[in-house]
């Protein structure tokens, strides 16, 4: 029978509930600049001025995981924004918004996921890399249409 050793406490977390809710606003605000830095840069590309973030727009789209509204279709996938230290679990973000869009009787395409990387120095994220994760039949057609316009 296995026992406890003596003289031993578990460990305490040296983050408070306060220093925890602080974090995550932190990280909420962090990510929201991100969207709203994505949504100017697509913007001035495509030159569509009523893309917007889904949070100031739609809670509804929001919630499907989708993060830029985008009323005149000129995307021809959805977009999701990602500021983490972690890269993001594509696929699993890949299937929760074809299931949720699917659902709500969305049209379906292809996920993108803006991944702004996320890295430690002094304490302080900083971001060192920004990439885009998409299915590769995505990335051929926007070759093809490239390279034979």
């Amino acid at each position: 029978m296995a026992t406890k050793k003596q003289g031993k406490e578990p460990k305490k977390s040296s983050t408070t509930s306060k220093d925890r809710a602080l974090i995550g606003k932190r990280n909420r605000r962090r990510g929201h600049a991100y969207e709203v830095k994505i949504v100017k840069e697509l913007k001035e590309l495509t030159g569509d001025d009523s893309l917007c973030t889904s949070r100031s727009e739609s809670k509804r789209t929001d919630d499907l995981g989708i993060d830029i509204v985008d009323f005149n279709n000129t995307l021809p996938f959805y977009c999701q924004m990602k500021a983490t230290q972690a890269m993001p679990k594509i696929k699993q973000l890949d299937d929760e918004v074809k299931d949720k869009t699917k659902a709500a009787n969305r049209q379906e395409k292809p996920l993108v996921v803006f991944w702004a990387a996320q890295e430690m120095k002094a304490s302080k994220q900083f971001i060192a890399g920004e990439y885009c994760l998409m299915p590769k039949e995505l990335f051929f057609s926007i070759l093809k249409n490239l390279y034979n316009a």
